[in-house]
């Protein structure tokens, strides 16, 4: 790959963000002034803990869709991961890793060594995975251990520990991205394999680990989600696969591949959850809400053109 190419990818993916963090500043006004209670700070905490998961499962989304790909499977692994943690084993944390692991594993497979295209290979593992949390879980229920449903009840300074975990691993993640040798190979990959093979990126190896980021990532989002639950819900992580999509379409971040970065798509996550409850507290029809975000988001995938790899 051109020095240059990859060099003009690096510094534009800085402001492959700024438009969401301009909407969501935009929007912070506009709710601001029409209602007294959207920007309190117990209203703002409450949303951040509510989409903690869909943070964690958003950064693993973005990390496959900046190679290039795209995974579909993170909803149901979030699923499964509930329907695991909320049985009485005393290992159910580490076969619940394990389980997310595989799954990433069996999607870098299938989409390396058999050429399957991305979106078949995850759509398959999703149906396969769905089906293995309903066979360990059939209807929502159970109890997590009790140390999960500590951890979801602690507070520092009155922001919970999961919203502060969180923070954490999307500076982590950020830095990951925009700072290391991977981040530049996961772009490079995205925006040109071949080039990026000529380049001596290796593409497999780079490509494998996002997926099974990408599972982890959607490990850690069941793990917290079955933590405020307190129980295992087979269906749960349903709309998780699509939400994380959406925003990191929303948050700048090219689905082509090779364009993007962490902060854009988290900060999609906030824009969707800070308009949804700012609709509510307005007392806007579900129905209108719907389209007003499907709108929003026709704006954001077809803004996703690109004229050059990586551009």
């Amino acid at each position: 790959m051109k020095l240059k190419t990859v060099t003009t990818a690096v510094g534009l993916r800085r402001l492959s963000a700024v438009p969401v963090f301009l909407m969501i500043l935009a929007l912070a006004v506009a709710l601001g002034i029409s209602s007294p209670h959207a920007l309190s700070f117990q209203n703002i905490v409450n949303i951040l803990n509510q989409q903690v998961s869909l943070i964690l499962v958003t950064i693993g989304q973005t990390l496959v869709i900046l190679t290039g790909g795209l995974d579909l499977s993170v909803g149901s692994v979030v699923s499964m991961t509930t329907a695991i943690v909320s049985h009485d084993l005393p290992y159910a944390v580490p076969l619940a890793v394990a389980a997310a692991l595989t799954v990433g594993l069996v999607n870098a497979i299938g989409i390396l060594r058999l050429g399957v295209h991305p979106i078949l290979m995850t759509l398959s593992t999703m149906t396969a995975v769905q089906g293995i949390a309903l066979f360990i879980r059939p209807i929502p229920g159970g109890q997590v251990p009790d140390w999960m449903s500590r951890y979801s009840a602690t507070a520092i300074g009155g922001v919970p520990v999961a919203v502060l975990a969180a923070a954490v691993l999307v500076i982590l993640s950020g830095i990951l991205v925009a700072r290391s040798r991977f981040g530049l190979h996961l772009m490079a990959t995205g925006a040109s394999e071949d080039s990026a093979l000529l380049g001596g990126v290796n593409t497999r190896m780079v490509i494998l680990w996002a997926y099974l980021l990408s599972s982890l990532f959607a490990c850690l989002g069941g793990l917290n989600l079955a933590a405020r639950l307190a129980s295992g819900d087979p269906l749960v992580g349903a709309a998780f696969s699509i939400d994380s999509i959406a925003a990191t379409a929303l948050g700048g971040t090219q689905l082509s591949g090779g364009l993007g970065g962490i902060a854009g798509p988290v900060t999609g996550v906030l824009f969707l959850a800070l308009l949804g409850n700012g609709l509510n507290l307005l007392n806007i029809s579900t129905y209108y809400q719907m389209i007003i975000k499907g709108a929003l988001l026709i704006l954001a995938v077809s803004a996703h053109r690109r004229n050059q790899p990586g551009l």
